[in-house]
């Protein structure tokens, strides 16, 4: 994933040779783990925690990270006789087995009191969770997944080396074995700040493709709304999305240009706080999709 993944410039050629050379291992099943007692027990303390640790002076990269979001994941009925589930991956490059501590985002509400669930990923693994929403999380509905590093004692773990993807995906309708899918790579936590505006391209709206515009609030303490505004047609889509949480809707009519292409500015009320906000669009013939992330 592009992240800005914090790793000290002296220690880069020091860090990319052992996990170059270790052979990877894969896994398709997370090794479910007991919270350790110093660890943050709910989504809240966790962010908390993120917001207030001290980063040292670092350049940024194209790297695994400590910390990250997938932005939509599901478990949940859609229409037209569709069912959407999420399949997610989890990269651990470090040559230790790695804590995570993940948090759902569950869409629409505060879910800075939610308890955390604490999984263990092998030294130097992929593992895949099929269904992940379900078996793993044991959760219904839409929404985002908090991932975290975390050490044995407890406290953040900042050299953390851990990436995911996700890809949320549904048998295909009238198709007795087809399936239609979006894919959600992993997004840092430190992506979006405060009032900053974001730009998010690529996507089309028309009579043929729709588009859904959503945002991730890591505020722990306030709502905030988010303004999606057309860059061509000046149409504007608020979301207002509670602490801790992410929502997803659909783009307002009038969107996209006259050719159907949709580019958004984003951005949103307050400041001190990331974010993450993100768009898809969908062919309403095929059922192709794709995924687009605002940028700032």
């Amino acid at each position: 994933m592009k992240v800005r993944a914090w790793i000290p410039a002296i220690a880069l050629g020091v860090l990319i040779a052992p996990s170059l050379v270790a052979q990877k291992q894969a896994r398709e099943a997370l090794q479910p783990s007991v919270r350790p007692a110093n660890a943050s027990a709910t989504i809240g303390d966790l962010i908390t925690r993120l917001q207030s640790r001290q980063r040292p002076s670092v350049i940024t990269v194209d790297w695994s990270t400590d910390s990250f979001v997938i932005p939509v994941a599901g478990n949940t009925a859609g229409s037209g006789g569709t069912y959407f589930r999420s399949d997610v991956s989890f990269n651990n490059d470090r040559l230790e087995d790695q804590l995570i501590a993940v948090g759902w985002l569950a869409q629409g509400q505060n879910n800075c009191s939610a308890p955390l669930e604490y999984f263990e990923l092998p030294a130097n693994s992929v593992t895949v969770a099929d269904d992940f929403v379900n078996r793993s999380l044991g959760k219904q509905g839409l929404g985002g997944v908090l991932v975290v590093g975390v050490k044995a004692d407890g406290n953040l773990d900042d050299e953390a080396l851990i990436d995911g993807y996700s890809r949320i995906w549904t048998p295909q309708p009238g198709s007795p074995s087809g399936t239609t899918s979006q894919n959600f790579g992993a997004i840092s936590l430190e992506d979006s700040l405060g009032s900053l505006p974001a730009t998010m391209m690529g996507l089309k709206q028309n009579a043929q493709f729709r588009t859904n515009v959503g945002a991730i609030n890591f505020d722990n303490a306030s709502a905030h709304v988010w303004t999606f505004t057309s860059i061509f047609t000046r149409v504007v889509t608020s979301v207002n999305v509670p602490p801790c949480s992410m929502m997803l809707v659909g783009a307002a009519a009038n969107s996209g240009s006259a050719s159907g292409n949709a580019v958004f500015t984003v951005q949103t009320t307050g400041s001190g706080f990331w974010w993450t906000g993100f768009g898809s669009s969908t062919d309403n013939t095929t059922g192709d999709g794709w995924v687009s992330r605002a940028i700032q």
